[in-house]
This record gives C-alpha cells, sequence and structure tokens, in this order.
C-alpha cells in the first residue's frame, strides 16, 4: 500500500484542527455539499429539483408522490402492471401511479386543480371531479365504482372517515396507504384497521422539498398485492 506523502498528512490534521475548532463551519460546508454535491443523495433524489420546482419529482423532472422517499422506493418495487389503484387526491402521485400500475382512479374535489391537472394525466387514469349530486358522498366513492381496487391511498380530506370506508372496495389482495399517518388526529383511522384485521407498515422520512420527517403507512392482510 502507498504510504500518504507528508504534505498530505499535514493537509488531514490542518483539517481535523479547523474542524475541531471550528464545528458550525464544518457543517456549514457538509450542508453545501449535499446541496451542490453530485454525489449528494438529495441531488440525485430529485429533492433540489423538487424545491426549484415546488412539486415533487425526480432529478429528471418526472413526477413523484408528496410522500417521504423510503415509501417511493418501496412502491416502485412493489407496484406492478397488473393492479387497479384508486386515489383519494390526485397531482404528481397519479402520474407516478400510473407509470407502475394498470389503471388509476383518482378522486379530485378542487375543481380548479382538476382542470390544471387534467392535461397532465397518461390514458390509464380515469380523473373524477367529484360532485355531490352525481357522486354521493365522498368518503364512500371508492366503494361506488363498480370495482374493487388493489390499492386505495388516502391523500386528501377526510382521511378517518376514507380509511373506515375503504375496506368493502378492496380486492382479497388489496392494500391501503396512508399518507402523513403521524399526526394524532388520523390514529383513530389506523386504529381502526388494526382492529379488522389489518397490519401496517410505517415509513417514515423526509419528503420532496421538506425539511423534517413525515411518516406513512401501508395496511395490509396475508397475501397481499405488495408481497409484505
Amino acid at each position: 500500500m502507498a504510504q500518504k506523502g507528508p504534505i498530505v498528512s499535514g493537509l488531514k490534521r490542518i483539517r481535523s484542527g479547523l474542524r475541531r475548532a471550528f464545528p458550525s463551519v464544518a457543517v456549514f460546508f457538509k450542508a453545501i455539499g449535499l446541496v451542490y454535491s453530485s454525489r449528494s443523495m438529495l441531488r440525485n433524489l430529485g429533492y433540489i429539483e423538487s424545491a426549484k420546482t415546488k412539486k415533487p419529482c425526480r432529478r429528471d423532472g418526472s413526477p413523484l408522490p408528496w410522500m417521504n422517499y423510503h415509501i417511493i422506493q418501496f412502491l416502485e418495487d412493489r407496484l406492478t402492471d397488473d393492479l387497479s389503484l384508486f386515489e383519494y387526491g390526485s397531482g404528481n402521485s397519479t402520474c407516478f401511479y400510473a407509470s407502475l400500475v394498470k389503471h388509476v382512479t383518482s378522486l379530485e374535489m378542487d375543481g380548479e386543480w382538476y382542470a390544471y391537472v387534467k392535461g397532465t394525466m397518461p390514458p390509464n387514469v380515469t380523473l373524477v371531479l367529484f360532485n355531490e349530486d352525481e357522486h354521493g358522498i365522498y368518503r364512500e366513492c371508492a366503494a361506488h365504482q363498480g370495482q374493487k381496487f388493489d390499492v386505495i391511498v388516502v391523500d386528501a380530506a377526510e382521511r378517518v372517515a376514507c380509511i373506515k370506508h375503504a375496506p368493502p372496495a378492496l380486492t382479497d389482495r388489496g392494500v391501503i396507504i396512508l399518507d402523513d399517518s403521524m399526526y394524532p388526529p388520523h390514529a383513530e383511522g389506523v386504529d381502526f384497521l388494526l382492529d379488522h384485521g389489518f397490519r401496517k407498515l410505517d415509513f417514515e422520512g423526509l419528503k420532496p422539498n421538506s425539511i423534517r420527517a413525515y411518516r406513512s403507512t401501508i395496511f395490509y392482510r396475508d397475501e397481499n398485492c405488495l408481497g409484505i
């Protein structure tokens, strides 16, 4: 093994000494590296691009759901093109799911947002603008689509109520995904599913363009479509 020269060793000692003397400066430069280095995990995940565009996306600009990176990676690995998915709340997540599964039905409450995202949807998406006169009760919409779904994502309004009405809309291998499951008001929905025979798998971490940890939870039963 080649020996380090005296100059290199000396520089390393100086750098170590400066880090001990000025730890806050060392932390600052490490943070700069997270933002600007080509090796940065944040840059490679698309975090920097998400911060620039103010929408969740990969480094190349392709869409991601606004969920933490751990569950995003898990879903990329486990969702397959024979699955059907129902989503409460549309957006970048809809395009992400559509790239992985056979068909996505996405329910949207906001008319302006519906008009904005409609033109971005691929052919295997059915985007539904919720209308109470036409669709009845929001929380029950998944069960009124004339089919059952392998995956139901709850990431919009009335989350606890939607969770409670989701199980009848699932196939035998179906799973439910709840985003932002760490919030205390959502505990009622979590407990409901656990009391009704589901188990849970939590994913916690950084979201695109966020600065703190968020949790998403998958609720599943035996022989589920994600192989948990």
